[in-house]
């Protein structure tokens, strides 16, 4: 399934990143709404960043709405985690000033069961 819009946003984080024409750019995290996916029981919940990276719109899937958010908000970590490397860990929000941009980390890989 390809995605061109998260749809209803139910959550969003702004980041600043500094540049080096004047003030700093924003880039935002973005989750939208958990909706069922087509022909199935399953469902799906979109995010993007937009203003760096290639700000496609991505999705994680569970077995209920709670499930695919849980997993798209852990992704989108993750992905800000790799955006972050890549920018060379210039991205802050004002929620901390240590380089930590407040999605939890990634479960280590053991069970969730």
């Amino acid at each position: 399934m390809k995605l061109d819009e998260i749809g209803e946003t139910i959550a969003a984080r702004k980041f600043t990143l500094p540049n080096d024409t004047g003030g700093p750019s924003e880039v935002v995290a973005l989750l939208g709404k958990p909706r069922q996916l087509p022909d199935h029981t399953a469902y799906y919940c979109p995010y993007q960043i937009k203003g760096a990276g290639d700000e496609k719109v991505r999705y994680m899937c569970g077995i209920d709405e709670l499930q695919a958010l849980q997993f798209a908000i852990r992704t989108l970590g993750v992905e800000l985690e790799v955006l972050n490397a890549d920018l060379g860990q210039k991205l802050s929000w004002e929620g901390d000033d240590n380089g930590w941009l407040g999605i939890p980390d990634p479960p280590d890989g053991t069970s969730q069961r």
